[in-house]
């Protein structure tokens, strides 16, 4: 609102609007159960109980009260619009007299239609002059509405704010998952501790991937992962568009969303709640800058080992895959050792086989295929076989068994 009455007078009805909000949403926590919910009661019960929640209310319903009592007279001669008190001795309603001289000719009332706010609630210029006299005729009231706004201009509590934005994050969440819940897809409320490094998830899954397979009917695969008995990194390896990297996502997804408090996908979880989550994934060499692919790639795994602590989660995604096989495995080996001497949770994608033998707290999940190839997206608590890094080479050359075959037929 750019004209300042006009704007004091949607001000008083901002400040009770809030203070509905905030009492309904009082009213309606109070048959909750869940422990969060009770305590959210319990702060707001407190916090409206104060008088700097019940005196902007009470001051903006007395001063609407005044403003309504507010009545005045236009006198209009010809071009020219005179505003004068009204004189309460006068009975004369002429806006009266008129509608009832033509009542009989209205048409039906309309049917009911929910109200919608007008599409423009500012004034022209002649309204904005008319309100201007009115406030001539009446100082006092509309100085005390300039002042309440300017002292009332930030009532509305910070804790409020941040109420309101993680509902609507946490209702937009459900609403987001509700279509997936109807297509059968398990989500649960993951057990979640501080102490406990191990983890257990049963049928967990990429939700990202599963946003977008439902609708058309695609099938979602679920996938166990459990780390236990001292083991904190998972090796996944297995041929290209297996899965593995899908099956990453889904890891840093469990620890992200278990911490924000949310279902996660999955049927069953329990989860160390990290005090932070590092990822690698690779990413297009950047012309711009003087460092090369790999340079960057170390550049990147300094710093989030730089960062990492025994409570962090660690997302690796074939790292030093741009340099030869006997480099990328010594600097592989070295990265392992700091993990493992850090005791950190990680989830590393790669096809060095070796990786997963090096270390006792390391254990190797593999994707698996069919007999004739086919991925079936399925991974695997087992030793890596050794042929992820054939298959992936003979893929990028087309050499591979179903490819030849294709090539030859033609």
């Amino acid at each position: 609102m750019k004209h300042p009455p006009q704007a004091g007078r949607w001000f008083l009805e901002i400040v009770l609007e809030y203070e509905t909000t905030v009492l309904q949403l009082l009213d309606a926590l109070r048959t909750a159960t869940a422990p969060g919910l009770r305590t959210l009661h319990d702060d707001l019960s407190e916090h409206t109980a104060t008088p700097r929640f019940t005196e902007p209310g009470e001051r903006a319903r007395r001063l609407r009260d005044r403003l309504g009592q507010v009545h005045y007279d236009l006198m209009l001669r010809g071009d020219k619009i005179t505003v004068a008190g009204h004189d309460p001795a006068d009975r004369f309603d002429f806006a009266e007299r008129i509608l009832t001289a033509f009542d009989r000719f209205r048409p039906d009332p309309p049917p009911d239609r929910p109200d919608e706010p007008p599409t423009d609630m500012g004034l022209d210029t002649l309204e904005a002059a008319v309100l201007d006299l009115v406030v001539e005729l009446h100082p006092r009231v509309f100085d005390d509405l300039a002042a309440f706004r300017a002292a009332a201009h930030d009532l509305i509590d910070d804790q409020i704010l941040q109420i309101d934005r993680e509902l609507r994050f946490y209702l937009g969440y459900l609403r987001f998952l509700a279509p997936l819940r109807e297509a059968g897809l398990p989500f649960c409320r993951p057990e979640v501790t501080t102490t406990d490094k191990g983890l257990l998830a049963r049928e967990v899954f990429d939700l990202a991937l599963a946003a977008t397979l439902t609708p058309a009917g695609g099938r979602v695969v679920g996938n166990d992962v459990d780390l236990r008995d001292g083991e904190r990194i998972l090796l996944v390896s297995g041929p290209n568009q297996g899965g593995k990297t899908t099956l990453s996502r889904a890891f840093g997804q469990l620890h992200h969303l278990a911490a924000l408090g949310c279902p996660v996908p999955g049927r069953q979880a329990r989860i160390f709640l990290p005090d932070r989550i590092l990822t690698h994934y690779p990413r297009t060499e950047n012309l711009a800058t003087l460092t090369g692919e790999l340079e960057d790639e170390l550049l990147r795994m300094r710093r989030i080992l730089d960062q990492a602590t025994p409570d962090s989660v660690i997302v690796l995604n074939e790292i030093f895959s741009s340099t030869t096989g006997e480099d990328a495995l010594a600097l592989s080996t070295a990265v392992l050792t700091r993990l493992s001497r850090l005791d950190t949770q990680c989830l590393w994608v790669g096809f060095l086989d070796e990786l997963s033998r090096l270390d006792p707290k390391t254990v190797s999940m593999v994707s698996t295929v069919t007999g004739d190839g086919t991925r079936t997206y399925k991974l695997l608590r087992r030793p890596a076989d050794g042929h992820a890094h054939a298959i992936a080479i003979a893929e990028k050359h087309r050499l591979t068994y179903t490819q030849l075959t294709a090539r030859m037929g033609r």
